[in-house]
C-alpha cells in the first residue's frame, strides 16, 4: 500500500513561519546580548560608534556576528590566548 504524502496547508505555513520567526528573534536576543558583554568587557578595542555605545537595534544579527567574530580575534591576538573552537 502507497502512503500518500500529505500537503501542507496555508495555516501550517503560517505556524511554521511564526516559530521560524521566534528562533530568530531569540537567536538576534544572545547575539546582542553577547556583543554587548564583549563591548563592554574590552572598552579599548576600536570600535564603529553604533556599536560602542550598543546601538544594536538597526543591526542585523549576521553584522553583530561579524562584530564578535572581530572583538573575538582581537582579544585572542592580545592575550595569546586561543578559544576552544567547537566543531
Amino acid at each position: 500500500m502507497a502512503m500518500e504524502k500529505v500537503r501542507k496547508t496555508g495555516k501550517d505555513y503560517r505556524k511554521e513561519w511564526r516559530e521560524i520567526q521566534r528562533s530568530q528573534k531569540s537567536l538576534k536576543a544572545h547575539v546582542q546580548q553577547r556583543l554587548t558583554d564583549l563591548v563592554r568587557k574590552y572598552p579599548e578595542m576600536p570600535l564603529p560608534d553604533v556599536v560602542r555605545n550598543e546601538w544594536f537595534d538597526g543591526m542585523s544579527a549576521y553584522g553583530m556576528i561579524g562584530y564578535i567574530e572581530k572583538i573575538e580575534e582581537w582579544s585572542e591576538e592580545r592575550q595569546g590566548v586561543r578559544q576552544l573552537k567547537m566543531e
